[in-house]
């Protein structure tokens, strides 16, 4: 239940003000700067540790990237799930003689036959955004040309001609390994579309209507923005948590999400696929209970899906009943301060922070930007550097960079 109340707390947050206390109010910043507005959010926390704030201060921390540290800040807000089940437990039911898939590949096999791919995201871990751009890249591949993603601002014009991401273009596209995919998506010829609908709550309303309300916007915009516009649209939607939920038969909920909605709206055979469960905390005690089981009974290196002996896949986490497939990812060691998927999903190589740029004293956010980037570009990598402690290393692709420091 603890793991299911964080999602579901997030999600009512995300759409509006949690209806019991009021969160401390997030200061405007420049929207080029990095550390202020983790310093802001680690005060805040500090102040009051709860679901908004810790929510806060888990995505400020992604976005400077400490990735680890971000996941630790969200763990924070609820109790920590139930202890880690035996090895044993990953191979009972259905799962006893189910085998992993490549993950991507098996999206890919099944996403030939319908229009409509859902994949949803956890919003403070940038890792769920590095599989999102491989999976955009194999799905372009079969034919899907357009890319929703629910953080994207307006009409998508905060990105410019050149192709490449500003801070304009979402919020949590400010992010690297975020910005990374959607210029690689640029590169690739996805049609951006925004999609996301923010209704803040009314006075005296249910905070459910509030998030229904919403879901029903997003749902609408999808129809206006591709379908109504392309009949034979092939669509990757990206989205947060329960947004990519189904209302499959038999299962139980009372909130339709967008992704039953959209379903119901266009009469489309839409997968829907969930990461947001399954991968490694900094503290396994927070970890989905049957996580180090499905590790132990299906070693892999890399994001892997369960599929049963009838065809079918395994959904072994809270989203059964809601979606069709669900991502189970490898335990990534940290290297040098920064998680493996970095190199791995990410195609990153390690670089070192140049030592004309760490600080003597203090805290510095280390800045490394393309040497062409446009104006306001989102960098291409973002680590945090204290004095006289270790410097995590900058993890960067191919090509020439400069680098800028935030005191």
């Amino acid at each position: 239940m603890a793991a299911r109340f964080r999602i579901l707390s997030l999600l009512a947050l995300a759409a509006c003000t949690a209806h019991a206390q009021a969160p401390v109010p997030v200061p405007v910043f420049d929207p080029t700067a990095y550390l202020a507005p983790l310093v802001a959010a680690e005060r805040a926390a500090e102040a009051r540790k709860q679901g908004f704030e810790l929510q806060q201060l888990g995505m400020q921390r992604a976005f400077a990237g400490d990735t680890e540290g971000a996941i630790a800040a969200v763990d924070a807000q609820s109790p920590p799930a139930p202890a880690r089940l035996p090895a044993a437990a990953a191979r009972e039911g259905e799962l006893a003689n189910a085998r992993a898939e490549d993950a991507v590949e098996a999206i890919v096999a099944q996403a030939r036959t319908r229009r409509v791919v859902i994949l949803n995201e956890a919003h403070h871990v940038p890792m769920h955004r590095a599989f999102a751009m491989r999976l955009a890249s194999a799905l372009r591949r079969i034919g899907y040309t357009y890319l929703a993603c629910e953080t994207f601002s307006g009409d998508a014009t905060g990105v410019p001609a050149p192709g490449q991401v500003t801070t304009a273009t979402g919020y949590y596209t400010r992010e690297p390994a975020f910005a990374n995919f959607v210029n690689t998506a640029l590169a690739d010829g996805w049609k951006l579309v925004p999609y996301d609908v923010i209704t803040p709550p009314q006075p005296g309303q249910d905070w459910k209507d509030s998030i229904r309300a919403r879901e029903q916007g997003e749902a609408d915009n999808l129809v206006a923005r591709i379908f109504a516009q392309d009949k034979d649209a092939k669509v990757f939607i990206y989205a947060g948590y329960s947004h990519a939920f189904k209302s499959i038969p038999g299962a139980t909920g009372d909130i339709d999400w967008m992704a039953e909605r959209l379903r119901r709206a266009t009469g489309l055979d839409i997968l829907s696929v969930d990461q947001a469960e399954f991968y490694g905390h900094p503290d396994p005690a927070a970890e989905h209970p049957l996580y180090a089981g499905l590790l132990a009974a299906f070693p892999a290196s890399a994001p892997f899906v369960l599929r049963a002996p009838d065809g079918h896949y395994a959904v072994p986490g809270l989203a059964q009943g809601h979606v069709d497939m669900q991502v189970i990812y490898p335990r990534y060691a940290v290297h040098d301060g920064r998680p493996d998927w970095l190199r791995t999903l990410a195609g990153r190589s390690p670089h070192p922070v140049p030592a004309a740029l760490l600080p003597k004293q203090g805290r510095r956010i280390i800045k490394a930007l393309r040497v062409d980037a446009v104006q306001d570009a989102v960098p291409a990598d973002i680590v945090l550097v204290e004095a006289g402690k270790p410097a995590p290393v900058l993890m960067l692709p191919p090509g020439a960079f400069r680098y800028v420091a935030e005191e």
